[in-house]
């Protein structure tokens, strides 16, 4: 009975711990492979527990490597950043070691026994303790689940967050085997495990902190991008107005001249006076957007203006105004894109980027295609950035995976005929409420 009763609890907490991790971060992917992976990692982790369990009144060090084991299973199979990951596995087993270490010695001090005696019967005040164990834990977890933070983490933050949910492992350890080789300290061994209790919650918190702290700079930027393109959208709209009432002003001097040419049968004139029309029309000739959204046409026309410097000729056909999608999805999506497109077509021979967004039945598709000098894939497989990181350029790539991500849909990068192809789909908002 005993055997069957702390495999059937091994059980139970390695389902308890990749559940949580799951509801944390959430799948990645939406095939039912996912269940059979997750189901692979429950053996594994049942496996680990067990054999590191086997024969020990306490085994703390189980919980080291199923850190590892987390983190593997958080890479393979769940949404986030590694350094979330990282800490979030590390801190998850630092609770269920803590956790566990603190309800026994509470139980046996409230119950008057030796924490020894606890854990080498099987009794009803051991089951008591362990059941109070996994409510603990499933109780705190779904608190955590309430206040969690997916804000960005950097390593210098990552490593001391991560570090101390570890050592705490390793402290509660050494402290058990104390208490269990010297009776007389229990209590003492008790407080201090309330101590590193309460540490690894602080932690937690700060890191929600450090979350929200970097969501806000994230957001900063992003405005601060988006104020900087709609600047510069409306001084491209108010020199096109300019334009057009120039035009509209000097309309009736052309038409008359055109006329007094055509009644003097002068075609030759004629000819050499539109064409010169149209060259100066071609000199103030400038894609301007007006698809319906405020932050879409700001970004189409900043970049196009961001072409034309860089001898670049952007073209855009835009039948979706991308409705749903936030501003800052949008911003981080197409800012990062045609910034990476413009600069590859910038040292190509054509100089071309094109942008297509449309609507794809249930989602929005977006196709950034650019001429580029030399293959980028085979080199940079991974699309790593080689530019100096400043404030407002810091949405690369993964952010864009991110952004998609979110917004449930599809990236994929692909090179033909010369020319490099992002191509996106993002799921639209009628499709994800049904």
């Amino acid at each position: 009975m005993n055997f069957w009763f702390e495999m059937a609890i091994n059980a139970v907490e390695v389902t308890l711990i990749l559940s949580f991790l799951v509801q944390y971060f959430g799948y990645r992917m939406a095939c039912p492979a996912k269940y059979i992976w997750t189901a692979l990692f429950d053996v594994l982790s049942f496996g680990s527990v067990a054999f590191f369990s086997w024969g020990k009144l306490y085994e703390g060090y189980a919980s080291l490597v199923q850190i590892l084991i987390n983190i593997v299973f958080c890479c393979i199979l769940l949404r986030g950043s590694i350094l979330q990951k990282i800490f979030v596995s590390a801190f998850t087993m630092g609770l269920v070691a803590i956790i566990a270490t603190f309800t026994a010695l509470l139980v046996a001090k409230l119950s008057g026994n030796n924490v020894t005696l606890l854990l080498s019967r099987f009794n009803s005040v051991r089951i008591i303790s362990i059941l109070i164990t996994k409510l603990l834990f499933f109780v705190i977890t779904r608190i955590i689940l309430r206040v969690k933070e997916n804000g960005k983490i950097k390593w210098l933050d990552i490593i001391p967050l991560a570090a101390i949910p570890t050592l705490s492992i390793i402290t509660i350890t050494l402290m058990m085997y104390a208490a269990i080789q010297e009776p007389h300290i229990q209590n003492i061994v008790f407080y201090a495990v309330c101590i590193v209790l309460a540490l690894n919650i602080l932690i937690y918190f700060l890191f929600v902190r450090l979350g929200q702290v970097s969501k806000i700079q994230t957001e900063m930027a992003l405005l601060a991008l988006q104020n900087e393109c709609l600047q510069e959208n409306a001084k491209d709209i108010e020199n096109m107005y300019d334009t057009v009432r120039a035009l509209r002003h000097d309309l009736k001097n052309h038409l008359l001249c055109i006329l007094s040419m055509a009644e003097e049968r002068d075609v030759e004139g004629i000819e050499q006076y539109t064409r010169q029309l149209l060259q100066q029309q071609n000199t103030v000739n400038k894609l301007i957007m007006f698809s319906g959204s405020k932050v879409l046409d700001a970004i189409i026309n900043s970049k196009s203006a961001a072409a034309e410097r860089a001898g670049v000729r952007l073209s855009a056909i835009i039948t979706t105004p991308l409705a749903g999608i936030s501003p800052e999805d949008i911003t981080i999506i197409l800012g990062n894109a045609l910034d990476n497109a413009i600069r590859a077509a910038k040292d190509s021979q054509r100089k071309v980027v094109d942008i297509h967004i449309q609507p794809q039945g249930a989602y929005s598709s977006i196709v950034i295609a650019n001429d580029i000098a030399h293959p980028v894939l085979s080199d940079n497989p991974a699309l790593r950035t080689t530019k100096n990181i400043r404030y407002r350029h810091g949405f690369g790539i993964q952010n864009m995976r991110q952004a998609v991500e979110r917004n449930q849909g599809l990236i994929r990068f692909y090179e033909q005929n010369d020319r490099f192809i992002c191509d996106i789909l993002l799921l639209n908002v009628q499709s994800r409420n049904e």
